[in-house]
């Protein structure tokens, strides 16, 4: 929400100065001045609503007041009125009108505009009266089916389905499910087979199983993988498609030999999620207004680095939902395809008949794209194809594995790239690292040491008397004391002297040094700080992430 929004209700009287400064207060935690101004019951759903509507140049209606006509209802069928979470309200001018419960939503005008040949145009309405009205007008959704009654259909049938290592196999992955886990590890040992999960990017042992269930079980994985069930020397990767209350979750194996037998490691990827914003994703304030200039360019090369389960492709379809518009045409190289983006064209790295990123990328030229995505660099024919392609008009994005933003431009010299097309062809790096996000609900403010603060690069000086946060636990959170992640990024965006600098083959501490007293680097531990000092988060999950990002820093005063 904007500084708008907070005037316009000082205008109409429903909030005072105080109040908002307050709102605005809390807002650094949440994230959202309208989120806030509820928390703090300063506001209703119907009062946001109006403000909102006004903020946004949109009509406002009260769906509790009144029935919609059954002639207007009947405009839209019930399951899309479900699926897109609105109510036709009015029809003016040929125009039909529905409501939605966000002004960011606006995007379902033109889908059901497709799907029902005519005009739409939107409205804004409570989000509580809105679920409300679609479940009176058109009936609540079909109840969810017990995620373990689908899966078990889908580990086994018949008398099978009873096994207990099908049974186990149905309660892990549903227990995945509900927990929000990213990965599963079967682990076998001596005479146990360990269970853990990975959750908001820590491991967690949620089990610990006979031994003598994990060759059975590791069958019954490969089985739903399609992998050999007879090879147990060599390492296996394959895949399984679940449905699962309606969300397509997709899972990669990875099995690997040990000395106590196979490992395996499942990764879920819900396939039906929704993308994640920009703004939900951890950029703020400059951040994100740095980064969207980036990805305005109209050619040249944007890396994001990081390790894996950084958070890196997630950062890049956050990108290209922000340009996916129709006068814009984007192309996808991907290995593999992890959503499917309406509106892009997404290709698939097929390595058995030769179909890598290279090629793609080569084929993808031919194809007249405005932005293109290479979900990685792996190779000098890669690299130098993506740099061509940069150099030719094209914006192109893609991926390093790198500790920092900076080293990815001495990372593409090393591959071979000449450093002049590097230098030439690079806009920006962004490097990023995932922390766990502070429960809300059960989070502990304190005043932090002087150890901390200059732990996190903070002047002591100007950081005296700040609230830091630490976890607590509590039900919400399931005793973690955080629930979610949220990125942390380091930014670094190239001028013409640094671009002299990397064409000179300057060394990494040059470059570093030159970028920070430009003002064209901005490194992961500064938004870490900024991060532990808004409540996002702690000094701990800070420093677990940044520690090898911020090795360079240790000899550097603060």
């Amino acid at each position: 929400m904007t500084d708008r929004l907070g005037e316009l209700l000082v205008a109409a009287g429903v909030i005072d100065e105080r109040q908002l400064r307050e709102a605005q207060a809390h807002q650094r935690g949440s994230g959202d001045l309208g989120q806030a101004l509820l928390d703090l019951g300063f506001v209703d759903e119907v009062q946001l609503g109006r403000a909102r509507a006004k903020e946004q140049g949109l009509p406002f209606v009260d769906l509790t007041r009144g029935r919609v006509p059954d002639a207007l209802l009947e405009m839209v069928p019930a399951d899309v009125a479900r699926e897109y979470l609105l109510v036709p309200v009015a029809e003016r001018d040929g125009t039909l009108i529905v409501a939605i419960d966000d002004p960011l939503r606006r995007f379902v005008a033109d889908q059901l505009q497709f799907q029902l040949g005519r005009n739409v145009a939107c409205a804004l309405a409570a989000p509580s009266a809105l679920r409300a009205a679609v479940t009176e007008y058109y009936g609540a959704p079909d109840a969810a089916p017990d995620p373990a009654a689908e899966l078990a259909k889908q580990a086994g049938s018949g008398d099978e389905a009873d096994a207990p290592v099908v049974r186990l196999v149905t309660r892990t992955f549903a227990d995945a499910l509900a927990m929000r886990a990213s990965d599963i590890h079967f682990e076998p040992f001596h005479d146990t087979l360990r269970v853990r999960f990975r959750i908001d990017g820590v491991l967690r042992v949620v089990a610990e199983h006979p031994g003598h269930l994990a060759a059975p079980l590791l069958t019954r994985l490969k089985v739903m993988g399609s992998l050999d069930i007879a090879e147990r020397r060599k390492p296996q990767d394959g895949r399984i498609a679940l449905k699962v209350g309606g969300r397509e979750i997709d899972v990669r194996a990875a099995i690997l030999p040990s000395n106590h037998g196979e490992t395996i490691v499942m990764r879920l990827l819900d396939r039906s999620a929704n993308l994640i914003s920009l703004a939900e994703l951890g950029f703020e304030g400059d951040d994100h207004v740095w980064f969207k200039r980036l990805i305005s360019r109209p050619n040249g090369i944007v890396l994001v680095t990081g390790p894996t389960g950084s958070g890196k492709t997630t950062t890049l379809y956050g990108a290209l939902a922000e340009l996916n518009r129709p006068d814009v045409k984007i192309i996808t190289a991907e290995d593999p395809v992890e959503y499917h983006i309406s509106g892009i064209n997404q290709v698939q790295v097929n390595n058995k008949v030769g179909l890598n990123f290279a090629r793609i990328l080569k084929a993808m030229l031919r194809a007249a794209p405005n932005v293109i995505l290479v979900g990685e660099i792996r190779d000098l024919e890669t690299a130098e194809t993506a740099i061509q392609a940069a150099l030719t008009g094209h914006l192109v994005f893609s991926t390093l594995h790198t500790n920092d933003a900076v080293s990815a431009l001495t990372r593409l010299v090393d591959m071979g790239v000449q450093p002049f097309m590097a230098s030439a062809a690079v806009q920006g790096v962004v490097a990023q690292r995932l922390v766990r996000r502070l429960c809300n609900q059960c989070r502990e403010a304190y005043t932090p040491d002087g150890e901390e603060v200059a732990m996190l690069g903070l002047d002591p000086s100007s950081a005296a008397g700040s609230t830091f946060y630490r976890a607590r636990g509590c039900r919400a959170c399931e005793g973690a004391g955080y629930r979610g992640r949220v990125g942390l990024f380091e930014l670094f965006e190239l001028d013409a002297d640094l671009r002299e600098l990397v064409y000179r083959g300057a060394s990494l501490d040059a470059l570093r040094a030159a970028g920070r007293s430009s003002g064209r680097l901005r490194e992961i531990i500064v938004d870490g700080a900024r991060k532990v000092v808004d409540g996002h988060t702690t000094v701990d999950e800070v420093l677990r992430v940044t520690r090898a990002a911020t090795d360079h820093l240790m000899n550097k005063s603060v």
